[in-house]
């Protein structure tokens, strides 16, 4: 019986250590989100005055890099918003668990048929 209670401490320990590496990844996550974005931010402020003064009158130049500029803290912020349900709604569980239960039955019995089939000829599949 202490040898079960030892087991147990030790798997809950070993998903608690996990569950806090999630959380450690995301919040580096974050941090690299912010400090990418306040450049982007600050370069396209800076660049913008840069090149005018420089002479540079491209507006299609400025239209595009204005528009990664958007863009880029936009389709990140995205990926950070999965991220963050993924660590804190389903707790950083691996993703096999985390298929719906229709999938798993359809693997169940696609494998099934292929035992069954390998079972009713196996030359054909050695």
């Amino acid at each position: 019986m202490a040898m079960e209670t030892k087991k147990n401490h030790t798997e809950k320990l070993v998903r608690a250590q996990k569950r806090v590496d999630a959380i450690k990844k995301f919040h580096r996550h974050l941090k690299v989100y912010l400090v990418i974005n306040l450049l982007l931010l600050f370069a396209n402020y800076r660049a913008f005055d840069f090149l005018t003064d420089k002479g540079v009158n491209d507006t299609g130049f400025f239209d595009w890099f204005q528009w990664h500029v958007v863009s880029t803290p936009a389709l990140w912020g995205i990926g950070l918003l999965v991220h963050a349900v993924y660590v804190f709604r389903f707790g950083a569980r691996p993703l096999k668990e985390l298929k719906p239960r229709f999938l798993k039955d359809w693997e169940a019995r696609q494998i099934q048929k292929y035992i069954d089939k390998e079972k009713s000829d196996p030359e054909k599949y050695e």
